[in-house]
């Protein structure tokens, strides 16, 4: 159920953001800089998320390799 959930939240967020990127040297630099975030126990997704303005909560439960693949996978690096 969780994953039909997670795909449903995909499907809806990709569609809400659909013509929303950020380029491939700023998200380099937000994964750089995301290492002060880690330490202080903020969650990949999130944080993307809130850096720059996408509407992902299910990105919220997800590992950071789990984040970047979703993030990437749904073309929101360009």
């Amino acid at each position: 159920m969780k994953n039909i959930t997670t795909y449903l939240s995909a499907l809806e967020d990709l569609t809400q953001n659909k013509n929303k990127t950020v380029s491939k040297i700023e998200y380099e630099k937000f994964c750089n800089e995301f290492l002060f975030d880690k330490l202080k126990g903020e969650n990949f997704g999130e944080m993307f998320c809130k850096k720059f303005g996408f509407n992902n909560t299910f990105l919220k439960g997800f590992s950071e390799e789990t984040s970047k693949y979703h993030i990437e996978k749904l073309g929101y690096i360009k």
